[in-house]
């Protein structure tokens, strides 16, 4: 296997961490969706790794932009509690990735699980100005689990000529972390994916979509109303070069909502709902270190409309990929005289 096939595959122990707090990247006010957008940049989703368990560490710093557009890592949610959450500027993801080496319809199967942790503080405000301050003192927040992310199957077919195509379904569960103010959805996503990778020579292109059905809210989370999220059509896009033990290249992803909510709040301390459009290109430097693989990227969010993250704000990220375990491989016969 050459070094650039190890690159890719090795960061596929990354595949799940759409699963991370996706509140920073947040929709409408009255609801956020589970999935993190532009997660899984970076990856070559398409083609399976071979047999093994994988692991992976994402963090992410994200540039949150508050009520009033000044850009501190905070942002403000304005509830029918009077509460004031200030979401994460630094969350981490752990997924697992499972490969048995089985097949199935000329695929290789994979399964994968994904949970994501971070730290947040709640105002008691008003004033709501995105800070915690005299006016609005602490009152409550620590360390939170967002709702996990299951993956029991993904199927990737090899193509030939460098060409791979997976399809797979997952789903949110609402298990997060339950706090006055935690944005964690408490809704369930069922979340079908395709994505399309290319890994010859020294390149590496990838297309990961996904496409969220969001159940209803039972009005336990965000602006505390029952209402349904519109379901939202993910795309994560990848360009990389490789020389030598190092990668770069250019990323982006898109963020489209679909369908519209329904059962939007009508109070006046609630932001109406609205649909979710973004969209951020940016770059990624990478070093292959032999045990384990690091990703940096950069993403600069150049259209946002319905979230936080708004035109302008830049999203840092970082990813250590490596292998936790894999069959051992067959020893050669030796002849004894």
């Amino acid at each position: 296997m050459t070094r650039l096939r190890q690159l890719a595959l090795v960061g596929l122990a990354a595949v799940a961490i759409g699963a991370t707090a996706s509140s920073a990247f947040a929709a409408e006010t009255g609801s956020f969706p589970n999935r993190l957008a532009g997660a899984t940049i970076g990856l070559p989703a398409g083609a399976a790794p071979p047999p093994g368990l994988y692991a992976s560490l994402s963090t992410f710093y994200l540039d949150v932009i508050p009520p009033g557009g000044a850009s501190n890592g905070t942002w403000c949610i304005s509830t029918v509690n009077g509460k004031c959450a200030n979401l994460p500027l630094i969350e981490q993801t752990v997924p697992l990735l499972w490969v048995p080496g089985w097949t199935f319809l000329g695929a290789t199967y994979e399964a994968a699980v994904a949970q994501s942790f971070y730290v947040f503080t709640v105002c008691g405000g008003p004033p709501f100005d995105g800070t915690c301050n005299s006016g609005a003192p602490i009152s409550s927040g620590g360390f939170v689990y967002t709702n996990t992310f299951f993956n029991p199957i993904t199927l990737s077919w090899n193509l030939g000529g460098g060409w791979f195509v997976s399809a797979g379904f997952s789903f949110f569960a609402p298990d997060g972390t339950r706090q006055v103010g935690t944005p964690n959805p408490d809704y369930w996503t069922l979340e079908p994916a395709l994505a399309v990778s290319y890994l010859g020579g020294s390149w590496v292109f990838s297309a990961n979509m996904f496409y969220d059905f969001n159940t209803r809210s039972q009005g336990t989370c965000c602006a505390q109303t029952q209402m349904t999220n519109g379901d939202l059509f993910y795309t994560d896009l990848t360009l990389l070069y490789k020389f030598g033990k190092w990668s770069i290249g250019p990323v982006g992803f898109i963020v489209a909502q679909t369908t519209p909510d329904t059962g939007c709040p009508v109070s006046s301390s609630v932001a109406p709902c609205g649909n979710l459009q973004a969209g951020g290109v940016g770059g990624l430097i990478g070093y292959d270190f032999g045990p384990m693989n690091l990703q940096v990227i950069v993403v600069d969010n150049v259209y946002g409309t319905n979230v936080p993250l708004g035109s302008g704000s830049i999203t840092f990220s970082s990813r250590i990929g490596f292998k936790v375990w894999g069959p051992e491989a067959p020893h050669p016969l030796v002849s004894k005289d």
